[in-house]
């Protein structure tokens, strides 16, 4: 028999070999058994469940595998994974929605009379659900006011908090805050924090390597270019199959296993339709910033705090923007019905670029009060700025504005 060649006693060991972000797009969560090219579509209900004892440590949550399409599937579970890896996180739900991912992190860590303390910097939707609709089922929440004021945080913390939540980039302001300040003042008091980082994505940021305990995402925009409606929740192995064996298992938040598919496709682009948006809203908010019928320019690369964002997210921050013209609603209202090429709708991220008046839409919920204290001026008209030429979005924008 012919003798193995050893290796010599003094050879280097090799070296790991980590993805790199760009690669973990496309291979981000592949495991050795993968054999498909693209990820499969498993468009079925139920799974076989094997021997009776298979079933029962499945049911239990004592061994891993496919039970019911509502609890888990082959096509989400690549989604999943992607995600997970991505995020750096060790594992991942994929949800129905933003808005369910959000409601169900929520009822996990602080259901029965818990409390939350939450940015006052929030999508409308979330605003709602934290001072409406949790309140109803004995989740009180703290929306504080001034959320760069890391002692107002500290003030608003009861012994019944369960987490503190904030959305960063901020919608529609696009506030950048601090994620590794606000996750030591968690720990101190022995919580996590929530962050959600639908608008950076991972191509930008990764909040769980700043401290960050649980991210939650809206796929809906960035990630899945506007086509599929998704939402995830990012975290420890040990809390997602809490949360999945509990409140996901019984209240039934899953996404199809076709909108998960179209998600890992358009994920596969993410870091470079990324860049695209960063460049394009950066053109345009040079534009807004020196146009003399526009008070305000809302983006991180702009204003005071200019350089301590660019220190917090150097990799950009994203396409979606705001401005505010003289003459509040009103002046607002001619501006956006006189454009051309951006589409009235509600929804970022999209290849096409957007506009809509938050103060009347996405967060006409908010009083009039609220709406000041979240700085959301009448005047304010936000944009999702798309992947056209930068040149012809300014075209736009400079014919619309003539018109006030």
């Amino acid at each position: 028999m012919k003798k193995r060649r050893s290796s010599p006693k003094n050879a280097p060991a090799e070296k790991p070999w980590f993805l790199r972000q760009k690669t973990l797009e496309i291979n981000g969560g592949s495991i050795d058994g993968d054999r498909n090219l693209r990820p499969g579509l498993y468009r079925t209900t139920a799974f076989a469940l094997g021997s009776f004892e298979r079933g029962r440590r499945l049911f239990a949550g004592e061994e891993r595998g496919f039970i019911y399409t509502r609890i888990n599937n082959p096509s989400v579970d690549t989604l999943e994974r992607r995600l997970a890896t991505l995020e750096k996180g060790e594992a991942c739900i994929a949800t129905s929605s933003g808005m369910s991912a959000v409601t169900l992190i929520a009822l996990h860590l602080a259901s029965s009379r818990g409390h939350i303390v939450a940015s006052n910097r929030l999508y409308g939707g979330v605003f709602h659900l934290f001072r409406e609709e949790l309140p109803k089922l004995g989740i009180h929440v703290t929306l504080v006011e001034k959320p760069f004021d890391l002692h107002a945080w500290e003030k608003a913390i009861r012994p019944t908090t369960k987490f503190l939540y904030v959305e960063t980039p901020s919608n529609p302001v696009i506030d950048v805050f601090d994620i590794a300040a606000l996750a030591r003042i968690a720990h101190e008091h022995h919580i996590p924090l929530v962050v959600d980082s639908t608008l950076s994505t991972p191509a930008l940021e990764q909040p769980l390597t700043k401290g960050a305990d649980i991210v939650v995402h809206s796929l809906s925009k960035y990630m899945g270019d506007g086509e599929v409606i998704g939402g995830a929740l990012v975290g420890t192995q040990e809390l997602m199959d809490a949360v999945r064996l509990s409140w996901f298992r019984d209240t039934g938040p899953c996404i199809s296993p076709d909108n998960a598919v179209v998600l890992c496709y358009h994920i596969e682009s993410l870091f470079a339709r990324m860049h695209e948006h960063c460049e394009n809203a950066l053109a345009v908010g040079r534009y807004l910033s020196r146009h003399p019928k526009v008070r305000k320019v809302f983006y991180p690369a702009f204003g005071p705090d200019a350089r301590r964002n660019k220190k917090l997210m150097p990799a950009g921050f994203g396409g979606l923007m705001a401005f505010e013209v003289y003459g509040g609603a009103k002046k607002a209202k001619i501006v956006l019905e006189n454009l051309k090429l951006f589409w009235h709708a509600p929804n970022i991220g999209e290849a096409r670029s957007l506009i809509i008046h938050p103060a009347t839409t996405t967060h006409g919920q908010l009083t009039p009060k609220e709406l000041r204290h979240a700085n959301i001026p009448e005047g304010m008209l936000r944009l999702s700025i798309g992947r056209e030429d930068p040149k012809d979005l300014i075209y736009d924008l400079g014919q619309a504005l003539s018109k006030i």
